[in-house]
Formats: structure tokens, C-alpha cells, sequence
């Protein structure tokens, strides 16, 4: 009870401190921010940070009093500008030192940044004698380079594993210390495999602690980074910490951002990373996916196997291939398709491991915070427990070179391969070993890896798996959040990516993700952007807000009168609005157009049916159901048209086809009980509008309020006569 208790007091002191920096951000005043931070650090005793607050109080007081004196001062906003980010730093490094002595899991963090001299220089050496001390000990005799190439990756692993906590949880940096670090991460003398877990530690220590010098290393790093895979680190480090908060407080850091989307080569990378974070995000869609398409198939046809030369049979079944000669050749055909499916997926940016690997990260080594993001290498000491063959083979060797496996999976894929490699058969383990089994089914032979968006997707792979399966997740932002993912929604983006924004609002609508589609496309909206129209008429569409679209579609075609996107556009909203006669006019003219296409024609009909001119669409359904005489929808706009016409005879019997149909819905029951009862057969049209309500119900959609629908048909029901109390005895009937 006493942790639920500390648990609930840390989230609402995080709340109060959340909307005090907003309150900062949003403009509110220094002496209100003061005061707030005051009540907040003697209400909930932060002792440590009281001093801090005190000097900037001390500074605000003595401006205040010049002020009151009447002594000018050029400098005074400039001043009030240094107060105020002084105290939004102090606010953020209180919500660290909260964050840190409520979150037991960090406890082993914080003694590993404590312990650590946290000082560019002394890190500089640490890392620089690294490079030295593996370069002087491969040039000993064998039976003294392992062990000592051992102690020094110990040695270092133990070093890394500190400072990456450092990086994180250290409070605020100086600007000189960021600057520092920076030239220290893109340094020819550092370890390209430290510099890139370093940088992913200047990311989430940024995204953490709104740190305005972390964003800004990490920007310098993207610029001067020589290694792609620094540099993409880099790119998506400062794109995930951009935070609106810092950006409206710290000019500086504004200015910078701007100055980088200014080039066009940025903003086409700020691009491709949006796509592939939504990618990540669909991930376990994806996975889904594949089990339902594509797994079913490869399961089916186990008596084939792969091997380094293919797909082949087994040799078993030896019966089946007499009885059945054609048999084999489907199957792997099959089975083939599959598996381009897969890599299809894949290709287009697809995380298709996500599934498999999700369940293999739960081995002790991912108990350690920078294990998620570290670079795979085989020298890992937490590796050192595997058998040296294996750890050794050519088929590791060829996987970790140029397999598809994001780093995090490949540890992974080791892990769990060496927990079952001394019980494969000895055929498999040789096969291993000698790198003939080389899994080229899981390759891309015409991928190239060090291709800037390969190196960031599997880097955003890595990301994905830790925001969504580690233990650790819970203490940092998560950039893959609906709140966070969409990148180009940041203040900063909007005035300079407008065309991107579209680009990427084209992708979502592809992905038929209508909620991020909408957050994104009014953040760009332009009202008198024809493009724009267009997209907001499809959402207004898709939100059921018909009238808004036909409105955007009507003056899209006043706008461009030959755009038969927008005239189809419009021929669907005003059918949904009931407005019949613009949609018949509008599918005649697109009818006109494209008489080859019979939906257009069908369309026009209806419309003219439900416009009072069912004989003039009734001529054009004869004629499509004369040359398409097994399209059922034809002929239910035939059954419907007769019913307008007052022929419930004729209607009838299209109806029973109908609803005796695979295809029927729970409207057919409906019209086909109108039918029934227009012609006096009450107990029958009861029977089938009851259906129409059970399938409904069936097919998950609401349950029909059967009176207001008779209502919305009254026209058709007046046509026969039907009077106000048959209506009312009906419905009480079929509910």
C-alpha cells in the first residue's frame, strides 16, 4: 500500500510540475512561475534544488526593485529572458531528481552516474584508450591477446554501461558541455559503436529532461558526423526531442532547427523517418497480418523445406505424388508467393520480425538499460557465456553482417539460438557452422545496409522494441505515442514543411490512419488549397459529416470543372445527403465520360429512383441487367426501382432471389419485407424485417429503431397507402 501511495504522490507532483511548465511555455509570468516553484519545493521538501531557487528569487527582486526605483535598464528583457529558462531548467532538473527517487528501477542508474567523473575530458581519455588498448592487444601472441582483449572489453562494458547513465540522468547541461560532448561523439578517435550508444543516451537524456543543450548536441552531431550510422542517430535523436516547451523558451534552439529544415536535404529525411516511424507503429498490424496470410501457408506446406539452394520437396509422400502428380508444384508455388509476400512487406518498410523477436527479450541481458540500443558486436561480454563456435561461425558471421535483423533482434537471435544449438542435429550444426545455411529467405540480396534509410530503419526497429517491450519504457517519453509520433505537428515544422506534411498526410491516408490523417492535415490546413479541399472533403467523408463534404466537393468543381475526382467526390456526398437529383446529374456526367464503366451507370440509376424518376432509371437497369445478368447489386436496384414504381410483385420475386443469396445484407430483408407488405402479406414482411434486425445485430451494427426507419421511408410507404397506424402496429411487431 505505502509504494501505491509514493506512486500516486509522484504522478500528481509530475502533473503539477507538467502544468507549471506549460503555464511557463503558454506565457505566464516569472513572479507566478516563482511562486508556484516555491509552493511546490517546500510542500514536497527538494532540498537539493532550494539554493538554485533561491539565487534566481534573489535576481528577480533586485530587477523588480530597480524597476520600482525608476532606473532604466537597456538589459532588463534580456534578463527577465535568462530568469525565466534558469527557472524552467531548475523545474525540469527537479522533475528528474523526482523522477529518479520515486522509480526503484533507476536506483542502480543513478549510483552509476553519481560514481562517475562526469567531465568531457576524463571521458575523452576513457574512450580514446579504449581504441588503444585493442590495437595494442591484437599485436600480442595468441595465448595472450583473448584474455587480455577480454579484460579489455570488461573493463569497457563496465565504463560504457556508467556513462551511458550519466548521459541520461544528469541534470541539465552547461553549453559548453554540450558543445563539448558533441565534438567528443563525432571524433575520428572515439569508437563508432560507443559514439552511436552514446548518441541514443544524449537522445533519451533530451527527450527526458527538455534539455535545450542536449537537442542542440544533437543537432551539431547530425551536421558533423562523418559515420551514417552516427548521424542517423543523430537525425532521430533531435527530431524525437523536439519539444514545443523548449522551443518557445530557448530562441537559440529555435533558430538552430529552423536553419537545418531551411535545407531541403533535412526536410527530405525529416520524411522518410515520419513514414518509417508509422511503419514501427504498425508493426504489430503488420504481424498480425503475416499470421493470418502468409504463416497458414508456410504451415500448410510443411513436407517442403528450405535449404541453401531453395525451396524443395521433401522426399517422403512418395503416394501422394502418384495420386496426385500436379500437387507438389502448386504447393511450393504457394509457398513461394508466401514468402515474396513477406519480403514485399518488408521491402516497402514493413516490420515484419517484430512478432518473433517480441517474445525473445526477456533474457537477463536486456535487464541492462543500454543493452537495448548498443550495437550488435560479438566481443559483447554478456555474449561471452555462448558456445565459441557458434559465436564464432561463418552463419553469424554472414547474419550480423548483412542479415535483416535490427541490433536488438540479433542479440536476440544469438541468445535464443544458443539456448538450443547442442541439441540441433549435427547435419543442422555443421551447416551453421560452416556458413552454408546462410538464410537468404531472410535476406535482401538488393538491399543496400549502409544506405542512410536501411541504417535509420534498423535503428528505429531497436527504438520500437525498447518503447514497447522493455521493463524501462515506463520511465521516458515515448516517441511512438499518439501524442508524440507525428513530427511535423511541432511549431517549429509548420511553416517550412508544408509540402512534406502533405506528402506523409498521403501515406496515412494509404495506411488508413484517419486519426493521425486529421491531427496532421489541419496543423497544414490551407482553405484555399485545391489539394487541401480535396483531402478535407474525403475526411468529412470518412467522419460521416456529409453535408461539410459536399459542400468542399461542390466548390472543388466550381474550381475545376473537369476534375472527375472531385465530381465523383461529389456524387457520393450529395447521395449520402439525400440530394438525389445533383448526384444523378453529376453521375450522368461522369457516365458520359467513362461509358465503359457500368458502377457509374449503376449509380446514376439509383439516384434516379430515389430522384421520383424511377422509369428513366429503370430503363438504364434493364439494360445493365441484360448485360450483366449475374450482377446481384443490379439487380437489387431493379427490385428497389419496380418498388418505387408500385410494382411489389416484380420486386418480390427479386427480392426472395436475393435474400436466398450468400450476399444478402440486412437492408435486402428490410426492402424485401416492404415488398411483402405492400402486396398484403403482413406475416411474411414481419418475418423478414425481424431478420433484417437479427442480422444487424449479427454484423455488430446498432440495432434499427424500425419506426424511424419507416419514418425515413415514408415517401416509399406513401406511394402505397400505408397508413400512420399500420406503421406503428408493424414496427411494435417486428421489435
Amino acid at each position: 500500500m505505502e509504494h501505491h501511495q509514493q506512486h500516486g504522490d509522484w504522478n500528481a507532483q509530475q502533473e503539477t510540475l507538467r502544468q507549471l511548465r506549460r503555464r511557463m511555455a503558454d506565457g505566464g509570468t516569472l513572479g507566478e512561475a516563482l511562486r508556484a516553484a516555491r509552493r511546490f519545493v517546500e510542500d514536497h521538501h527538494y532540498d537539493a534544488q532550494r539554493t538554485r531557487l533561491e539565487e534566481i528569487e534573489a535576481d528577480y527582486r533586485l530587477m523588480c526593485d530597480f524597476l520600482l526605483r525608476g532606473y532604466p535598464d537597456a538589459k532588463r528583457e534580456e534578463l527577465y529572458g535568462q530568469l525565466f529558462r534558469r527557472l524552467y531548467r531548475l523545474v525540469r532538473d527537479i522533475e528528474l531528481d523526482g523522477l529518479t527517487a520515486h522509480d526503484a528501477r533507476l536506483a542502480v542508474h543513478v549510483q552509476h552516474r553519481d560514481g562517475l567523473t562526469f567531465e568531457t575530458e576524463a571521458i575523452r581519455r576513457q574512450l580514446e584508450a579504449f581504441v588503444s588498448d585493442v590495437a595494442v592487444s591484437s599485436l600480442e601472441p595468441d595465448e595472450a591477446r583473448q584474455s587480455r582483449l577480454r579484460a579489455v572489453y570488461d573493463a569497457h562494458h563496465a565504463y560504457t554501461q556508467r556513462l551511458f547513465d550519466a548521459m541520461v540522468f544528469s541534470h541539465q547541461w552547461s553549453r559548453d558541455f554540450g558543445r563539448d560532448m558533441a565534438e567528443l561523439l563525432v571524433s575520428p578517435t572515439v569508437d563508432a559503436a560507443d559514439a552511436q550508444l552514446l548518441v541514443t543516451a544524449l537522445m533519451l537524456g533530451a527527450m527526458n529532461q527538455g534539455d535545450p543543450e542536449r537537442l542542440l548536441a544533437l543537432t551539431e552531431v547530425y551536421a558533423l558526423a562523418q559515420d551514417e550510422h552516427v548521424r542517423q542517430r543523430a537525425l532521430v535523436g533531435w527530431a524525437f526531442a523536439l519539444d514545443d516547451e523548449v522551443l518557445a523558451l530557448f530562441p537559440r534552439v529555435a533558430a538552430r532547427v529552423r536553419y537545418l529544415l531551411d535545407a531541403q536535404n533535412v526536410r527530405q529525411e525529416l520524411l522518410e523517418l515520419q513514414m518509417q516511424v508509422v511503419y514501427c507503429r504498425n508493426a504489430e498490424r503488420d504481424h498480425a497480418r503475416l499470421q493470418q496470410d502468409v504463416m497458414p501457408t508456410l504451415m500448410k506446406n510443411r513436407n517442403l523445406e528450405i535449404t541453401r539452394f531453395g525451396i524443395k520437396e521433401k522426399d517422403e509422400d512418395a503416394l501422394e505424388d502418384i495420386l496426385h502428380p500436379d500437387a507438389a508444384d502448386k504447393k511450393m508455388e504457394e509457398m513461394e508467393r508466401s514468402i515474396r509476400k513477406m519480403m514485399d512487406m518488408r521491402r516497402q518498410g514493413a516490420d515484419i520480425y517484430f512478432g518473433g523477436f517480441s517474445q525473445m527479450k526477456r533474457f537477463s541481458f536486456f535487464y541492462t538499460l543500454s543493452n537495448w540500443f548498443v550495437p550488435f558486436s560479438p566481443d559483447h561480454p554478456q555474449l561471452r557465456h555462448l558456445p565459441a563456435e557458434l559465436l564464432g561461425s561463418a552463419f553469424m558471421a554472414h547474419l550480423f553482417q548483412s542479415g535483416p535483423f535490427c541490433d536488438s533482434d540479433k542479440y536476440s537471435f544469438a541468445l535464443g539460438l544458443s539456448t538450443v544449438f547442442a541439441n540441433l542435429p549435427a547435419n543442422i550444426r555443421e551447416m551453421l557452422l560452416s556458413g552454408e545455411a546462410t538464410m537468404e529467405i531472410a535476406g535482401d540480396g538488393e538491399t543496400d545496409l549502409q544506405s542512410p534509410a536501411y541504417v535509420r530503419r534498423m535503428y528505429l526497429q531497436d527504438l520500437y522494441r525498447f518503447f514497447r517491450l522493455s521493463d524501462f519504457r515506463t520511465s521516458f517519453a515515448d516517441p511512438f505515442a499518439d501524442s508524440r509520433f507525428l513530427l511535423m505537428q511541432r511549431g517549429v515544422c509548420l511553416g517550412r514543411m508544408g509540402e512534406e506534411a502533405r506528402r506523409v498526410q498521403r501515406f496515412l491516408l494509404k495506411q488508413q490512419m484517419y486519426g493521425a490523417l486529421s491531427a496532421l492535415f489541419y496543423a497544414y490546413k490551407q482553405a484555399d488549397r485545391p489539394d487541401d479541399m480535396r483531402m478535407e472533403a474525403l475526411l468529412c467523408m470518412h467522419e460521416g459529416q456529409y453535408f461539410q463534404a459536399q459542400a468542399l466537393y461542390a466548390r472543388l468543381c466550381e474550381l475545376q470543372p473537369d476534375d472527375e475526382q472531385a465530381v465523383r467526390g461529389y456524387a457520393r456526398a450529395s447521395f449520402r445527403v439525400e440530394d438525389y437529383h445533383e448526384a444523378a446529374e453529376r453521375y450522368g456526367w461522369l457516365c458520359e465520360r467513362h461509358p465503359d464503366q457500368p458502377q457509374l451507370a449503376l449509380s446514376q440509376a439509383i439516384a434516379l429512383i430515389n430522384d421520383g424518376r424511377a422509369e428513366e432509371g429503370q430503363k438504364m437497369l434493364f439494360r445493365l441487367a441484360y448485360e450483366q445478368p449475374d450482377n446481384l447489386n443490379v439487380e437489387r436496384a431493379l427490385a428497389w426501382g419496380h418498388l418505387w414504381l408500385g410494382h411489389a410483385d416484380q420486386a418480390a420475386r427479386h427480392y426472395r432471389h436475393i435474400v436466398e443469396s450468400k450476399e444478402c445484407t440486412p437492408a435486402d430483408c428490410l426492402n424485401a419485407g416492404y415488398a411483402q407488405w405492400f402486396m398484403g402479406h403482413g406475416g411474411e414482411a414481419v418475418e423478414l424485417m425481424k431478420r433484417w434486425t437479427a442480422m444487424s445485430r449479427d454484423k455488430g451494427q446498432p440495432v434499427p429503431d424500425v419506426l424511424a426507419q419507416f419514418q425515413k421511408d415514408a415517401a416509399l410507404l406513401d406511394v402505397y397507402g400505408i397508413p400512420a397506424v399500420d406503421r406503428r402496429l408493424i414496427a411494435g411487431l417486428v421489435e
